[in-house]
């Protein structure tokens, strides 16, 4: 039978599947290229916000968010290793209606997310081959099966081409970091005010880019079930992934802003400005030819889990029940990662409008639900023997879950200080208060689970 029915529990069929599973070298990788994938898709916090508190933005949002998801998502993937990752977890902790609003929170903001990629991947390559706007769709398109042919192979596969294409987009970033090093030993810090007219409003819309660009820690943990050990595996990804991320913003970052004198003119494609004035032509072309291959990795990389998510509502009756049937010879939801060729195909001819603001609502508030599963799950699993667990006890709990709070609520209080910002959070309130009526539609029309 090449697909079959999965078994109760939807990790249950990766079960079977050391072969396919992944491991940690290329877990690190496919975590990078979840949450980062280089320094591209940086630059409008810097022309929005100006490079100083760009640059500050970069160090804060680090501590206030990327840190603190980053350990509940090893603490929470230590304790329930379970295919659906998050969405176990909130289910675990506060029942089948908040695991639907955790699922269809993550796939609104996933929704804009993966529109992204194949759009900015032909971008970045017309800069280096004349490409008309129907020739940019084809390859947008092209982009989506590939990675979607990729995803159907196996998780292995995917994680060999996320260990060649990180390598492929750090090596530019690398070169520029390491022939801007005078700049680094004798760095100026930009010219420019950090606090200047409109000041609100700018720090609202970059910590809005920066927490884009730094969010998606927990995300992997929706293909637990195909990790090569996770309790262990995922805590030590998680260690060795964060500062590399960290340090492939900053670095870049300092050298392409020493001595400036404002953002303005930054927009998509500066790094390869930048590396062109510092490296010459071929340094700028190698960062252009990097941000096409970054868009592919992130694509195929997301692919990886976003695929999982139909698969997962379906196994618990959400979705129709053909989703969550497996292809026994790779181990994959085929039919599941099919579906979301099909839907991410037709979204890339309508290209990309920036929504941001939209997508940091619906991620911070699926955060907010894995955040509380963090505190439940602590009181209802208190005996965690050989597991990870965040340190400092209920106080090193607290802040853990207090920052990404702190964090949410100034950015949107700053967005909403300027009137562009107000349309979108009512928009963002309207799709997530639809939540109830999709969820009881969903129970009515496929059964929903039997605890329900």
């Amino acid at each position: 039978m090449i697909f079959g029915p999965i078994p109760d529990r939807p990790g249950s069929p990766f079960a079977g599947s050391a072969r396919q599973r992944l491991r940690l070298g290329a877990l690190v990788c496919v975590m990078y290229l979840t949450v980062s994938g280089g320094a591209y898709g940086f630059e409008d916090a810097v022309r929005i916000a100006g490079p100083r508190l760009a640059i500050i933005l970069c160090l804060i949002v680090p501590m206030m968010l990327s840190l603190p998801t980053a350990l509940m998502a090893a603490e929470l993937t230590a304790l329930i290793p379970a295919q659906g990752g998050f969405y176990v977890w909130v289910k675990e902790a506060f029942g089948p209606f908040a695991g639907f609003a955790e699922a269809y929170l993550t796939i609104l903001y996933t929704a804009v997310d993966m529109a992204i990629y194949p759009v900015l991947f032909a971008a970045y390559l017309s800069f280096l081959i004349p490409l008309g706007t129907v020739e940019q769709a084809a390859f947008g398109i092209a982009l989506v099966w590939i990675s979607g042919a990729l995803n159907l192979m196996g998780v292995r596969p995917v994680g060999r081409a996320s260990i060649a294409l990180t390598i492929g987009i750090l090596l530019p970033f690398v070169a520029m970091v390491l022939i801007g090093t005078p700049r680094l030993l004798h760095w100026r810090p930009p010219a420019a005010p950090t606090i200047s007219p409109g000041f609100l409003g700018a720090l609202g819309g970059g910590l809005s880019v920066v927490i884009w660009n730094f969010c998606g820690w927990e995300n992997l943990s929706v293909v637990a079930g195909e990790i090569e050990n996770p309790q262990r595996n995922y805590p030590r990804a998680i260690a060795i992934a964060l500062p590399i991320v960290v340090a492939g913003y900053l670095l870049p970052l300092l050298v392409a802003l020493d001595g400036a004198r404002s953002g303005a003119g930054w927009e998509t494609g500066s790094f390869a400005r930048v590396g062109t004035a510092i490296g010459g032509p071929w340094l700028g072309g190698a960062i252009g030819i990097g941000g096409a291959l970054g868009s592919f990795a992130i694509f195929e990389a997301a692919m990886l889990w976003v695929s999982r998510m139909p698969f997962v509502l379906a196994c618990d009756n959400y979705l129709p029940r053909p989703l969550a049937e497996i292809w026994w010879g790779r181990a994959t939801p085929a039919r599941s990662i099919v579906v979301c060729c099909v839907v991410f195909t037709i979204l890339v001819p309508l290209g990309f409008v920036t929504l941001v603001v939209l997508d940091v609502f619906f991620y911070m508030g699926a955060l907010m639900l894995e955040m509380g599963a963090l505190v439940r799950l602590r009181a209802l699993h208190p005996k965690r023997d050989g597991l990870f667990v965040i340190g400092g006890g209920r106080v090193g709990l607290a802040a853990a879950v207090t920052a990404p709070i702190l964090l949410w609520i100034a950015t949107f209080g700053m967005v909403l200080s300027k009137a562009p910002g107000h349309a979108e959070f009512l928009t963002a309130i309207v799709l997530a208060a639809a939540v109830w009526p999709v969820y009881r539609l969903c129970c009515r029309s496929y059964g929903g689970p039997a605890s329900d």
